[in-house]
């Protein structure tokens, strides 16, 4: 999937999941430029997600579910696209399993998950004269690094899948010799 230049994402108080949707696209592409309001512009020309109705927002009555019936947030949404092509498909699977599904279900459902409370503690507080935008970029650089080393560490285990393979395909007389330590 080719992400445009610009994104638009809702305004006000922000969540999980558009931080970490934000992030997840400042990755894939580093020079967007991401707009924040309370309707999309019209004619808007980009990517557009947790508002407006379109595929990367799940807030109307038909949003999408998982087979395991945790529904898609616009974080998760944006997952399943741009995912596998990041970790390769396993490693988007559990991904999504273990990391993007608690921040989904936080947001649709109002479960408690500790990553979304402290994305959530960037907000303004309601004496704070502090703009919403600047704390929601802050919030987008603190969860960029932590989706960066997630991402990070799913590749480095599908590294150390092909290193493991490679010295079972050489095992001699039933034992498997690996040449260092690897996660698998």
């Amino acid at each position: 999937m080719k992400i445009p230049p610009k994104g638009f994402t809702h305004g006000g108080k922000f969540h999980a999941d558009d931080v970490f949707s934000t992030a997840l696209l400042q990755l894939v592409r580093p020079d967007i430029q991401i707009t924040r309001g309370f309707e999309v512009p019209e004619g808007f020309d980009g990517i557009v997600y947790d508002i407006g109705g379109g595929m990367f927002d799940h807030h109307g009555p038909d949003r999408a579910e998982r087979p395991n019936g945790v529904p898609y947030a616009a974080f998760g949404l944006l997952w399943k696209a741009l995912g596998a092509p990041l970790v390769g498909a396993n490693q988007a699977r559990l991904m999504d399993e273990n990391f993007i599904q608690p921040l989904d279900l936080n947001d649709n459902t109002g479960e408690k998950d500790s990553l979304a409370d402290v994305i959530g503690a960037f907000n303004p507080r309601w004496d704070e004269s502090r703009d919403a935008d600047e704390c929601f970029f802050e919030a987008v650089a603190f969860a960029k690094v932590i989706l960066q080393k997630r991402i990070e560490e799913a590749r480095a285990v599908n590294r150390a899948d092909e290193l493991v393979l490679k010295a079972y395909a050489g095992m001699r007389d039933g034992i498997v010799v690996l040449p260092c330590y690897a996660p698998w």
